[in-house]
């Protein structure tokens, strides 16, 4: 698959500029800058001999084309679907801006949607071309084409709807979700104040619980030494109270004894 005559860009140059992106992603030439830039404005083209030459050279025959609305395999049907497309849209879209690391493209377009049936009406929509390519033996070759259309995109292209939504759906949305953010932002300072206070008075419980146990375990500890201080005590009266009684008991047996052999002498006698 070589590219025609009338080309700027020969088979040599593109193996060249294979071989520079696989030895360093991160440094591609102005020369490869022009290679894509190159692809990326013959590509866009609605000239369909332009546009055919671009998929028999750089795209491979399982090459993908995925669209927001449709997704087709093969080079065959990507030119169908782009002659379907340059049939119902007049005019062509317009590159502003490649981002190129050697394996991948991503263009910058802006579309112009005038419809052959209606030509007055002319959007302009933004959308982002993504290609990625694959090294072969005859260079870098593209095996998928992405487009991608943004919502935003399609709104602001429409005068009316785009004013609208610039001017009252944002500035409303932007109210709401400053006056939803603050709403958050204090309840979420109130929910941790409240949680400050909770575990404060959560400690100061366990030291009051501490403190009071303590406390009631210091007056076990003295009502216990108290009780056990009476114990003694009383245990003492009562020894002191028994040997009193003992010494008393010993006391009237002396007093008795010699009363006792009076009375068996005289009863001898």
């Amino acid at each position: 698959m070589g590219i025609s005559d009338d080309h700027s860009y020969d088979s040599s140059s593109i193996s060249g500029m294979s071989h520079s992106s696989s030895n360093n992603l991160d440094a591609i030439s102005d020369k490869n800058m022009d290679f894509i830039w190159w692809i990326a404005t013959r590509l866009t083209s609605y000239d369909e001999e332009m546009h055919k030459e671009i998929l028999e050279d750089f795209f491979t025959e399982d090459a993908k084309y995925i669209h927001p609305t449709l997704t087709v395999e093969g080079k065959y049907n990507i030119r169908k679907v782009f002659r379907v497309w340059t049939t119902l849209n007049k005019d062509e879209p317009e590159v502003t801006n490649i981002v190129f690391d050697g394996h991948t493209a991503i263009i910058s377009l802006t579309q112009n949607l005038r419809p052959r049936l209606f030509p007055l009406l002319h959007l302009q929509v933004p959308s982002t071309t993504t290609l990625l390519f694959r090294d072969s033996p005859i260079g870098p070759m593209i095996y998928s084409h992405q487009d991608s259309w943004t919502l935003e995109g399609l709104v602001q292209s429409m005068p009316l709807l785009g004013w609208w939504y610039d001017n009252i759906v944002r500035n409303v949305l932007g109210t709401v979700l400053t006056s939803a953010g603050g709403f958050l932002h204090t309840a979420n300072q109130t929910t941790g104040y409240l949680q400050f206070r909770a575990e404060e008075v959560q400690r100061i419980s366990a030291a009051i619980i501490e403190k009071s146990s303590a406390e009631i375990q210091q007056r076990s500890k003295d009502m216990t030494v108290r009780a056990q201080t009476a114990v003694d005590q009383a245990k003492d009266t009562v020894e002191k109270r028994v040997a009193t009684a003992r010494e008393e008991v010993v006391r009237m047996r002396k007093m008795m004894q010699p009363q006792q052999g009076t009375i068996l002498k005289s009863i001898a006698g």
